[in-house]
C-alpha cells in the first residue's frame, strides 16, 4: 500500500457565519420577524420600538422628507392566482382606492327585485362564490346540495343573475364568459360560437388563415371576427376591488434627492433595536450554579452576535446602495433612461468583498428613489458591446433596458401587415450598432410581453 501525505486547504462554514448570511439576505420584514421570534426564546434579548439613538436635524429633514409622501408613491402589487398573463410591472401601479367590491356593485342592482328570504340567501351565496375575475368558483349542483333545494331553482337564479352588470360575470368558465357578453351585444352567431368554444388558443396565437380554413371563411372575415373577440373582457370582475388584501412593497433603502447632494435612508424602522437585558447579565456574573452560568453564556452571546450581525448588514447595504448611487447618479439625477451598465462583481471589487455578499445585500430588497420603487437588483445589469464605424467596443456599452427600449422602437415602426421576425429585428438592432443574436432579440420580446411577428401580424 503507497501512503502519500497531502496537504491541502478547505473553508469551513461555521453556523455563526451562515446565521450572518442569512440576517444579511433578510428584508427589513423579515428581520423584524426574525428578532421577535429569536426573542421570544432567547431572555436576556430585549427588544424596543426604535433602533436609533435621539435624532439629529439631518435625520429629522430625512423623516419629514418620507412623511411628505402619501399613499400614492407606495406600489401595490397583487399575486393574481392562475393568470399566466399578468404583468407584474403594471401591478406595482394598482390604485390604491379601496373602492367598490364586486359582491357590492352587483346587490345594488338587485335592489329593487322583490325576493323571497330563500333567494336572497341563495344569491348571497353565489355572490360570495365569485373569485376575482367574476367567475362563480361552485357547480349549481354543489349550492343546490350546500343549500338543500332543487338545482333547477339554482340553474333559474342563475340565469337572472348572468344579466347583471358587468356583462359575463357568473360565468363559469372562459367560454361561457365570452358567450355571455357576444350575447348582451346580438353578436352570438353560430361562426362566433364555434370560435369561442373552439379556437380560442388559436386566436391567442393570431392564427387567421388556420381559423379561416377551420371554418371556411375569408381571412378578412376571420380576422374580423377574432377582433370582436379580442374586444371581450375575460375578466370582467377585475376591475373591482379585490377580497385579498392588497400589501405594500416596503422599501428598505430609499435615495433622497436634495437640492445639491443625494442622501441614503436605510428603513431600520421597520425591526425593533436589541437590547441585553441588565437582570440577565449580572445574573450571568454571579450564577447559582455552573448549569445558570453555560445557559445565560450562551444566551448572552447569541444576542451580542445577532447584534453584530445587524449592526453589520445595515453597514453593508448602505456601502453597497452608496456604489450603486455612485454608478448609477445619472439615473437618480435624470431619469430612468440613464441607467448605465454594472455588474456586481464591480461593486464587490470597489468596497473589497466578495460578490455573493453583494449578490446577499440586493436580494429580495427594493428601493425608492424619486422616479418609484425598484428592486435592488433592477440597477445590474450586463452591457452589451455596441459597434461604432464598423467595430466592436466594449467602451460603447448599452445595456439591455436600453435595448429593450429600441426593440420596442422598432416594432412600432414595422408594417403591422409585414411584422420583423426575429432575425430581422435582430439585423436592424445591428444597424443601430447592437449585436444580439436572434435568441436574445427572442428573450427580451418575451420579457417585454411582445408577440412574435405571427402574433404580431395584421390581417385587415
Amino acid at each position: 500500500m503507497d501512503l502519500k501525505l497531502q496537504t491541502r486547504q478547505t473553508q469551513t462554514l461555521s453556523q455563526r457565519m451562515i446565521q450572518s448570511a442569512e440576517i444579511l439576505q433578510m428584508t427589513a420584514q423579515e428581520l423584524n420577524t426574525y428578532i421577535n421570534e429569536t426573542a421570544l426564546e432567547n431572555p436576556v434579548m430585549e427588544i424596543s420600538d426604535s433602533s436609533s439613538g435621539g435624532p439629529d436635524r439631518e435625520s429629522i429633514e430625512q423623516q419629514q422628507w418620507l412623511n411628505s409622501f402619501n399613499e400614492e408613491n407606495y406600489y401595490l402589487y397583487q399575486r393574481q392566482n392562475n393568470d399566466d398573463d399578468y404583468d407584474f410591472k403594471d401591478s406595482w401601479n394598482i390604485d390604491t382606492d379601496d373602492g367598490e367590491t364586486l359582491e357590492d356593485y352587483l346587490w345594488s342592482q338587485l335592489i329593487s327585485e322583490e325576493l323571497s328570504a330563500d333567494d336572497t340567501q341563495i344569491i348571497h351565496y353565489m355572490l360570495e362564490s365569485l373569485d376575482d375575475r367574476g367567475y362563480l368558483t361552485e357547480s349549481p349542483g354543489d349550492i343546490a346540495a350546500d343549500l338543500k333545494t332543487d338545482e333547477a331553482h339554482i340553474l333559474k337564479l342563475l340565469a337572472q343573475l348572468q344579466k347583471l352588470d358587468p356583462a359575463g360575470v357568473f360565468a363559469r368558465n372562459l367560454e361561457e364568459c365570452l358567450n355571455l357578453q357576444l350575447e348582451r351585444r346580438g353578436l352570438l352567431t353560430p361562426v362566433m360560437k364555434t370560435l369561442t368554444c373552439q379556437c380560442l388558443e388559436m386566436i391567442a396565437k393570431n392564427q387567421i388563415p388556420a381559423i379561416a380554413r377551420k371554418l371556411r371563411l375569408s381571412p378578412a372575415e376571420a380576422a374580423g371576427c377574432c377582433q370582436i373577440i379580442r374586444s371581450l373582457n375575460p375578466k370582467p370582475g377585475m376591475s373591482f376591488s379585490s377580497r385579498e388584501q392588497l400589501r405594500y412593497i416596503i422599501p428598505d433603502v430609499t435615495i433622497v434627492k436634495f437640492k445639491d447632494h443625494f442622501d441614503i435612508l436605510l428603513n431600520e424602522a421597520m425591526y425593533p433595536a436589541i437590547e441585553i437585558s441588565s437582570y440577565y447579565r449580572k445574573m450571568s456574573q454571579e450564577p447559582e450554579s455552573e448549569e445558570v452560568k453555560e445557559y445565560l453564556g450562551n444566551k448572552l452571546r447569541q444576542a451580542e452576535w445577532i447584534r453584530q450581525c445587524i449592526a453589520q448588514r445595515s453597514l453593508t447595504l448602505m456601502d453597497v446602495s452608496k456604489a450603486i448611487l455612485e454608478h448609477q447618479e445619472a439615473f437618480f439625477s435624470k431619469d430612468p433612461n440613464h441607467l448605465v451598465p454594472l455588474r456586481m462583481t464591480d461593486i464587490a471589487d470597489r468596497l473589497g468583498i466578495h460578490e455573493s455578499t453583494v449578490s446577499r445585500a440586493v436580494s429580495h430588497k427594493y428601493l425608492q428613489c424619486s422616479w418609484g420603487v425598484y428592486p435592488l437588483s433592477f440597477f445590474f445589469s450586463r452591457s452589451v458591446s455596441r459597434s461604432e464605424n464598423g467595430l466592436n467596443s466594449a467602451s460603447h456599452g448599452i445595456n439591455a433596458a436600453a435595448i429593450k427600449l429600441a426593440l420596442r422602437k422598432i416594432i412600432a415602426g414595422e408594417d403591422p401587415k409585414k411584422p420583423y421576425s426575429d432575425r430581422l429585428l435582430s439585423e436592424k438592432l445591428a444597424s443601430q450598432g447592437i449585436t444580439i443574436s436572434r435568441r436574445t432579440v427572442a428573450k427580451y420580446r418575451e420579457e417585454e410581453g411582445i408577440l412574435d411577428a405571427s402574433g404580431r401580424k395584421e390581417y385587415i
